[in-house]
């Protein structure tokens, strides 16, 4: 399994070197990608991320540092089965998943892809589902398992998740935005890769909470940057090692790592 970081800014003004959250899993030839921030798939595609390998996309809730780069990838994706014939062979009839929390934000994605060059004409299928609590997705070795967050609210219908992503015999657990860590506790025990967004949280509180939990993981990775990070990473990189050492890590654009 293979992990690239595309984009890794929370929702703030525009920051040189730092893109809207969005990260790509490749994995046995297939490409996913979870949320889909500004030019995640500029970004991705000058990175080397093969886009026409896409299979599914995960969205964690609709907010704009989430989705503002959703329509762009898939506008992207028919732009290179128009130029590329082995894109075109490679999508023609494919059919790709998209799991959106919200069906109705979808449907204004699909209207303003309507209004661009021909209509948004695709020789493959988007396959758009909202999704609630429990397994939203398996297919060949691939499981992703989400639960609510209060990030967007406590009650139906849950429009914010967080992610337990199994690819083979690797885990990652991902956030999403959340209201607190306890949100998703229960995702967490035997992940390889946990990353935690720091838009709404301190570095050192996650750490300790971590670290007083019991909870199993490898690594901690930072993600979704808040103004802390933002403004000097180096300062709060060493707040978290001074807690848990050198299993923490913060992500920065264009990193990628093997699992």
């Amino acid at each position: 399994m293979r992990i690239t970081y595309v984009g890794t800014c929370s929702g703030t003004e525009p920051t040189a070197g730092s893109h809207h959250c969005s990260f790509v899993i490749e994995h046995n030839g297939d490409v996913y990608w979870f949320d889909a921030g500004e030019c995640c798939s500029y970004t991705g595609y000058l990175g080397g991320i093969d886009l026409p390998a896409t299979k599914a996309i995960f969205i964690s809730h609709t907010h704009m540092d989430h989705i503002g780069g959703l329509p762009n990838l898939l506008w992207t994706l028919r732009k290179l089965t128009s130029i590329s014939k082995n894109a075109r062979e490679r999508l023609e009839n494919r059919n790709i998943n998209v799991l959106i929390p919200d069906l109705d934000v979808w449907g204004g994605i699909l209207t303003m892809l309507a209004g661009t060059e021909g209509g948004f004409k695709i020789p493959f299928q988007l396959d758009a589902k909202c999704y609630q609590d429990g397994i939203i997705y398996e297919e060949d070795d691939v499981r992703v398992i989400v639960c609510h967050n209060r990030h967007l609210g406590e009650s139906e219908p849950f429009r914010s998740f967080s992610f337990r992503i199994e690819a083979g015999s690797r885990v990652i657990v991902y956030s999403g935005d959340v209201k607190s860590i306890e949100d998703f506790v229960q995702l967490i025990d035997g992940c390889d890769l946990l990353l935690m967004e720091t838009g709404h949280h301190k570095v050192e509180d996650v750490c300790a909470y971590l670290k007083d939990s019991g909870k199993r993981f490898g690594r901690l990775g930072f993600i979704h940057h808040g103004r802390a990070i933002l403004d000097d990473q180096a300062k709060e990189l060493r707040k978290a090692r001074e807690i848990l050492g050198d299993k923490v890590f913060i992500a920065n654009d264009g990193m990628t790592e093997e699992l």
